[in-house]
């Protein structure tokens, strides 16, 4: 059924289509594969530099934690070594300062605490570069704010009680503590998404993997079903062809390189099979051909014997013998060119010959051959060529015999002989039927006979191969128009001498 789209015609499937799809789905994989492979090592590392840094975080915030842990105890060891009551008699008694030992004991542990609130104020002052998210940013700040109070109350020598010291070391530690869980969480966050990663790394590779196995299985088979099949069944076939079957041919599977090279054997075997058959024609028609004139042989001189007293009757029976033997010697001037045309022995004596003389002297001296047609000559003053004179005579034989032979008597036959840029052109007419299209492309193979021409007269089919064969040992070129119904015109172009 027809449907909108099908003006559509999608381009066959080529072998080379399939092998260049097959390498860019496979390149195509590689790529994602390398592109996730890095793509995935660039999270992890970043992942891992992550863990890293929060690990040195954890360091300073425990260091910090220590720092306030340090604080605090030094702060309550102060408050220990002086009760409440003994620290209002000094203030009443104008000493701001104990004395002796506790003296010595007091400035050791305001000492301390201020060493660890140092530690502590130093930590907290780098805090920006230790900042990962908004929330740590928070925490940091709770903590700044805590030890802003403890330095507060001891630029102003300023102590609370024993029980307000406590809660803000408390708070302060629990802030510390906060900040570190967070670290830990965004630790832990950072592994779980390293690990997930992992996964989903892993689990593309395997699909990838799998899928790369795939295309590689998949287009190899696809190559070896395209390819190997077909060239079995060509090796099968030409074996078969071989072995004397000139019918059979190969199958045509696919329309792409194993096809052509499908279509390219049969029609080569169409091409032998037609050669063989023209062969044996041939040859039927030799052996036809030297067995008329050998039994016109034999019975001119069986006569010639019997008739010794007639004069006339001796003289026919002679010119009888010599015609059948120049019939011979055509046949045998036939195969002896075309086994020097087959074995590339074809000898060519060049000479300067004058074209336009010859033809004129060959197509007026035998009038009685061609006396059924009107034979029109337009032959230009002098036109002299470097070859073989009685190859040339060949070709124009060939050519004028071939005219009068495939037309209608009465008709007209023209030769043209002309100098054209640098070349001399011979050029040969007739109003005969004509040459279709399928016999002007086996006119000069050999045994290159046309559908039609048995039908006209007979013939070998070597006359053209020869003739095409001579002019192109001379460096010319044969060339033929033809349409069915008007005529045919052959033209040969030698180099002029």
């Amino acid at each position: 059924m027809k449907t909108r789209w099908s003006w559509i015609r999608s381009s066959p499937l080529t072998i080379r289509k399939l092998v260049i799809l097959w390498a860019i789905s496979m390149f195509l994989a590689w790529v994602i594969l390398v592109a996730g492979w890095h793509t995935a090592k660039r999270e992890l590392t970043n992942h891992g530099n992550q863990i890293f840094e929060n690990i040195l975080i954890l360091g300073k915030v425990r260091e910090l934690e220590l720092a306030v842990l340090g604080y605090t105890r030094e702060e309550l060891l102060w408050h220990a070594t002086y009760s409440d009551s003994e620290h209002q008699e000094h203030h009443a008694s104008g000493n701001q300062k104990p004395h002796g030992s506790e003296h010595q004991k007091a400035e050791v542990y305001q000492k301390r605490r201020d060493e660890y609130l140092q530690t502590a104020e130093r930590i907290v002052a780098d805090s920006d570069s230790y900042v990962t998210t908004a929330k740590t940013r928070q925490l940091w700040a709770q903590v700044r704010e805590g030890l802003g109070y403890f330095r507060e109350h001891s630029e102003l020598c300023v102590h609370d009680a024993l029980e307000t010291e406590e809660q803000r070391g408390e708070d302060l530690q629990a802030r510390v503590s906060r900040l570190q869980q967070q670290y830990k969480c965004d630790m832990g966050d950072l592994l779980y998404a390293m690990k997930r990663l992992q996964r989903t790394a892993s689990t593309w590779a395997a699909l990838l993997s799998a899928g790369s196995a795939v295309l590689l299985v998949g287009g190899s088979l696809g190559v070896i079903r395209r390819m190997i099949r077909p060239v079995l069944a060509l090796t099968e076939t030409a074996a078969a062809f071989g072995a004397g079957d000139f019918s059979t041919r190969t199958p045509v599977p696919h329309d792409d390189e194993m096809g052509a090279l499908a279509r390219t054997f049969n029609n080569m075997a169409v091409d032998i099979a037609d050669r063989e058959k023209n062969r044996l024609q041939f040859v039927a028609m030799v052996v036809h051909d030297l067995k008329n004139p050998l039994l016109a042989i034999e019975m001119a001189s069986c006569l010639l014997r019997q008739s010794v007293a007639n004069e006339q009757q001796r003289t026919s029976y002679v010119d009888a013998i010599g015609t059948e033997v120049k019939r011979l010697r055509g046949i045998v001037r036939d195969l002896t060119d075309d086994i020097q045309v087959t074995t590339g022995r074809l000898s060519v004596r060049k000479t300067q010959v004058d074209l336009a003389a010859l033809v004129r002297q060959l197509v007026q001296t035998p009038a009685e051959a061609f006396s059924s047609h009107k034979i029109v000559l337009q032959l230009s003053e002098e036109c002299f060529v470097l070859g073989d004179a009685e190859r040339i005579e060949r070709v124009v034989q060939n050519l004028v015999s071939n005219a009068v032979k495939y037309s209608a008597p009465g008709t007209r036959v023209t030769v043209r002989v002309e100098a054209k840029e640098q070349l001399a052109v011979l050029s040969v007419s007739d109003e005969g039927p004509g040459i279709g299209e399928e016999d002007l492309r086996v006119l000069f193979q050999p045994f290159g006979r046309g559908r039609s021409a048995d039908a006209f007269a007979e013939g070998t089919g070597m006359g053209l191969h020869i003739v095409k064969q001579i002019v192109e040992a001379h460096g010319g070129r044969i060339e033929v128009q033809s349409e069915v119904g008007r005529g045919s015109t052959f033209r040969v172009s030698l180099p002029l001498a």
